[in-house]
């Protein structure tokens, strides 16, 4: 899904909000907390319209119900950008976190 996703997007560079990330195995999981002390790093594509359209419902279903569709302000090297980004929703108290807030699985 995700190379899919990259053939089909422009890749604006990469981008972080304050928040924590969590090892859930296979995969991680982001929560967005303005008030952390610690960032989510990642990187930020640009789709056009037409493929937004397109995709969004299969990224909703790809992504499932453990996460969020929400607008998150990200910084960039540019300033502030407001990003759709998938959010963990479960309890994250039994969870790993992922210290540096970079996902490199």
């Amino acid at each position: 899904m995700a190379e899919d996703l990259r053939q089909k997007a422009r890749l604006l560079g990469p981008g972080f909000f304050p928040g924590r990330l969590y090892d859930l195995g296979m995969y991680p999981g982001a929560v967005y907390d303005p008030a952390a002390q610690t960032d989510v790093y990642g990187e930020i594509y640009s789709f056009t319209k037409s493929v937004w359209e397109r995709e969004q419902e299969t990224l909703d279903d790809y992504e499932g119900d453990e996460y969020v569709r929400s607008v998150v302000p990200v910084q960039t090297a540019d300033g502030l950008v407001d990003c759709w980004t998938y959010l963990f929703k479960a309890p994250t108290d039994s969870l790993p976190r992922i210290a540096s807030g970079r996902y490199l699985g």
